[in-house]
């Protein structure tokens, strides 16, 4: 992590790896010790502390593979990221509560409709 942000301290890295769950001897594992979940927490980690920080963020799936726990964690990296974020996801209550207002809807690799405001709000029954 400390690659991505080479002006930070220690204690601050050390702190935004413990926002993801790192904490202690966790926070000094290899990255390749790291199950999928974490090394995808660990990397989100890195990009959120970086220096420049990201203007966009593109996540794929991002709550696959993560506990209810990390889950809440990236919900509350996303509320305090101030760029811009395209998420492709099927977990409809996660992008709720990161406040995603716009969402495409794909099915079978054509697109059925664009949505503005709450992403349940028309939702077609499919």
């Amino acid at each position: 992590m400390a690659r991505f942000a080479p002006g930070t301290t220690n204690n601050r890295v050390r702190a935004r790896l413990a926002r993801f769950l790192f904490r202690g001897a966790r926070a000094d594992q290899k990255a390749l010790t790291l199950s999928g979940g974490e090394r995808f927490r660990a990397a989100l980690a890195a990009l959120m502390l970086a220096e420049p920080a990201p203007q966009l963020l593109m996540l794929d799936e991002p709550t696959n593979n993560l506990d209810m726990a990390s889950v809440r964690q990236l919900t509350t990296a996303l509320e305090s990221y101030e760029g811009a974020l395209i998420v492709a996801s099927h977990d409809l209550p996660f992008l709720e509560s990161i406040g995603i207002t716009q969402w495409l809807l794909m099915e079978e690799g054509e697109l059925k409709e664009t949505t503005a405001g709450a992403v349940g709000a028309s939702r077609p029954a499919h």
